[in-house]
């Protein structure tokens, strides 16, 4: 990783997702990172889950009086 990579990340710029999965690799923050997307991917699968489910529409009387 170029020191440029690594400033860019630091101030806050637009970095290669690539460059930047290194940097947190070779900062050993990959893992927690990683761990963090999981436990946020976990809550919304288990919300979706617990989600009401809207009711079906009832069906409307025929008006042919």
């Amino acid at each position: 990783m170029s020191c440029n990579t690594i400033s860019a990340i630091e101030n806050g710029k637009t970095v290669n997702s690539e460059a930047l999965l290194a940097v947190l690799a070779q900062s050993n923050l990959l893992q927690p990172l990683t761990e963090a997307v999981e436990q946020q991917l976990a809550f919304v699968q288990q919300w979706q889950t617990n989600r009401r489910k809207r009711s079906k529409p009832k069906a409307e009387l025929p008006n042919d009086f």
